[in-house]
C-alpha cells in the first residue's frame, strides 16, 4: 500500500511542476501520510514569520520639544542679560523630522535620521527692540529592536546618537553692540544621545501613522507624530 501511495505522490508533483512551469517555485506544507489516512498538497503561506527583515521604513514628521526654553535659560544665564531689563518672547517651530529605517533582522534595525528646527527670541525694553534667530539641524544613526513586528503593528523600542548643528543671526547691529555673539556666549550642546520607544500602525500593510516618546540628552524631540511607509 505504502508503494502505491508513493508511485501516486511522485505522479502528482510531476504533473504539479509541469503545470505551474519553470519560472514559478513549488513550495509544500509538512505532509502525514499513512494506511488510513489521506493527504493533500497545499502551497505554504507566508504570514509575519519574517518580521522585518530587508524591509525598509520611511518616516516623516513633526516632533515637540523644549528648544525656545533651553535657549531663554540660557540667555538668562548669560553676562549680557543678567543685569538687562529686557522682556524676552520666545516661539519655535516644531522639529521637522525624517528617518530611514532597514530591517537586519526580524526583530532588528538600523537606520539615519535628520530634523530641522528654528526658534526667535524677541527682546525689548520699551525703547529698543531686537531679534535673535536660531536654527538647529540634528543629523543622527539609530538602531531599533522591534518587541512586536507583524505586518499591520511594530512596536520597538531603540537609541538615537547625534549631532546638532546650530546657527545663530540678530538684529542687533554692531554699532550698537559690537561682538554681541560673542559675548552673549550661549552654545547649546552639539551632541544628541537619546532612548526613544515607538509604534506604528500600518494600513493595507504599507502606508501607516508612527507615534514616538524619547529621552535624553540633546535629542530632537520628547514627542513625535508621523507617517510611516514599509516597502
Amino acid at each position: 500500500m505504502k508503494k502505491t501511495i508513493t508511485i501516486a505522490l511522485v505522479a502528482l508533483i510531476s504533473f504539479n511542476l509541469s503545470a505551474k512551469g519553470k519560472d514559478t517555485p513549488l513550495t509544500f506544507n509538512k505532509v502525514s501520510i499513512n494506511d488510513n489516512s489521506t493527504f493533500a498538497l497545499r502551497p505554504a503561506k507566508r504570514g509575519d514569520g519574517d518580521g522585518i527583515k530587508g524591509k525598509i521604513m520611511v518616516t516623516a514628521g513633526v516632533g515637540l520639544n523644549l528648544f525656545k526654553t533651553n535657549l531663554a535659560v540660557r540667555y538668562a544665564l548669560s553676562s549680557v542679560y543678567t543685569y538687562a531689563a529686557y522682556t524676552p518672547t520666545w516661539k519655535q517651530t516644531p522639529m521637522i523630522n525624517a528617518a530611514v529605517d532597514y530591517g537586519l533582522g526580524k526583530k532588528v534595525s538600523v537606520g539615519v535620521a535628520f530634523g530641522y528646527q528654528r526658534a526667535v527670541g524677541t527682546y525689548t525694553d520699551g525703547v529698543f527692540s531686537f531679534q535673535d534667530t536660531w536654527t538647529r539641524i540634528h543629523l543622527a544613526a539609530r538602531g531599533d529592536y522591534y518587541i512586536v513586528a507583524t505586518d499591520n503593528i511594530s512596536l520597538y523600542t531603540g537609541l538615537k546618537v547625534g549631532y546638532n548643528i546650530y546657527n545663530v543671526s540678530t538684529t542687533v547691529s554692531n554699532t550698537f553692540y559690537p561682538n554681541y555673539i560673542t559675548e552673549l556666549n550661549v552654545h547649546p550642546s552639539p551632541v544628541s544621545v537619546q532612548a526613544h520607544f515607538g509604534f506604528s500602525y500600518y494600513f493595507a500593510k504599507i502606508v501607516g501613522v508612527n507615534a514616538e516618546v524619547g529621552i535624553g540628552y540633546g535629542g530632537p524631540y520628547l514627542f513625535a507624530l508621523g507617517v510611516t511607509i514599509k516597502i
